[in-house]
């Protein structure tokens, strides 16, 4: 084996008799580097992609979210609510009630969604760090106060105050009365409430939300108990799978129990989906440029037919001359990965030090592409350009070899 690498090793650098083969070995192994490059690129910018969005949803979310599955609303006990509280690395507990409501500031209006929430709500992930102007305050003795989403505040063009007078108007259907055409503001309940801090939270929400105390979504929704979902917290040090385990145990059958991953799961399901699609259409580039790795090794073997008759005339066999072949062909494959990843791992600083490449033109919370490497997406990327460059390196060598193996005096 050390002979034949040897052997495979003065090949690929040592001086060809035809400049084509120079040429079409070059080729190769830039068609290997600028695939395996591109591949690692991608892959790390999915990555960055997928962390941010998975931190920045993982913030706003609730670690676990209890919601019916049939319905709109619903009703718990105090004995299972009690339950649920004593459950061990549950930390915190809220009711939340939220649907679809029209907000309107001065002359302007927007439909988004009301959140109730308890007044300590900011407990569950620390939402009060996301306040960005005024403070996570709900409720302040009879007052009550909304904190509306950066997004909300833009579009209404409203303004942080204590003073009732500069209040939010949220509007909700009348559940309890029939439509009057005739006078259609009887059909709808109007309820003022004080804006008194905007969040960011990085998320599609800061365009749609607005939390306001439970209370006050009760009042405008006309109901009494009813909740829409059960959010929780869990304990840092406690597992959440567990503790969604035991809390099934106590709600039964009739509820949703999801983790924060859940919650969001189309959303991560999409991305994955265009992650792997990103990751075949380069696979399949990569395979294409293996036919490079094909005609190189053929016209390589054709050009060593010399070199071919004195290893036979030393006693070596087919395989022998066989491996050294596959050995050039696997060598030149592996330089261009190992080339491809370290610009690629380059390129990855630099974007992280500098941010080269940026959305665009347009508002963003994110103004340029993250980029997060993982150890196991590069041996992925090797054991793939391996996987594909065995085969473009065996066929020629079995073919073509055979014959002149076969023709030739000295075998």
């Amino acid at each position: 084996m050390k002979a034949a690498f040897f052997i495979a090793f003065r090949y690929l650098f040592a001086k060809k008799s035809h400049r084509i083969i120079h040429v079409i070995s070059l080729i190769s192994l830039l068609s290997v580097v600028v695939c395996t490059g591109a591949l690692f690129i991608i892959l790390s910018i999915f990555n960055g992609l997928q962390n941010y969005v998975s931190h920045n949803f993982n913030t706003f979310h609730a670690d676990i979210e209890i919601t019916p599955k049939k319905g709109k609303t619903f009703v718990l006990s105090d004995k299972v609510l009690q339950n649920i509280h004593d459950i061990e690395g549950v930390d915190y507990v809220s009711e939340v009630l939220t649907d679809v409501a029209v907000f309107a500031y001065k002359d302007r209006q927007f439909i988004g969604k009301i959140k109730g929430v308890a007044p300590d709500y900011y407990r569950l992930k620390r939402l009060d760090t996301m306040v960005y102007a005024g403070s996570f305050l709900l409720a302040s003795g009879p007052m009550h106060a909304a904190i509306l989403g950066s997004g909300v505040a833009s579009r209404l063009n409203c303004a942080v105050s204590s003073m009732f007078n500069n209040s939010l108007s949220v509007y909700y259907p009348n559940r309890h009365k029939k439509t009057n055409l005739a006078n259609p503001t009887q059909n709808i309940n109007i309820r003022r409430i004080t804006p008194y801090g905007f969040f960011v939270s990085g998320t599609e929400y800061d365009a749609s939300y607005v939390f306001v105390p439970i209370a006050f979504a009760r009042d405008l929704m006309q109901y009494t108990n009813q909740i829409t979902s059960l959010e929780i917290a869990v304990d840092p040090k406690a597992s959440v799978k567990a503790s969604i385990g035991k809390i099934k145990e106590v709600l039964g059958p009739d509820f949703y129990v999801k983790d924060a991953y859940q919650q969001e799961e189309d959303l991560y399901k999409v991305m994955q989906a265009e992650k792997t699609a990103i990751y075949l259409i380069l696979t399949f580039i990569l395979l294409v440029a293996s036919f490079n790795i094909i005609g190189m090794i053929a016209i390589l073997v054709l050009d060593k037919q010399k070199d071919i008759n004195v290893l036979y005339s030393l006693g070596a066999p087919n395989a022998f001359v066989k491996r050294v072949f596959m050995l050039e062909g696997m060598m030149i494959t592996f330089t261009g990965a190992i080339i491809g990843l370290m610009i690629g791992g380059i390129f990855c600083w630099l974007q992280t030090t500098f941010h080269l490449i940026h959305f665009g033109d347009g508002s963003y919370m994110l103004n340029y592409y993250p980029v997060k490497i993982y150890v196991r997406d590069i041996v992925f990327i090797l054991l793939t350009v391996m996987i594909i460059s065995f085969p473009a390196t065996y066929i020629p060598v079995v073919k073509i070899s055979e014959r002149i193996f076969k023709h030739s005096s000295l075998r």
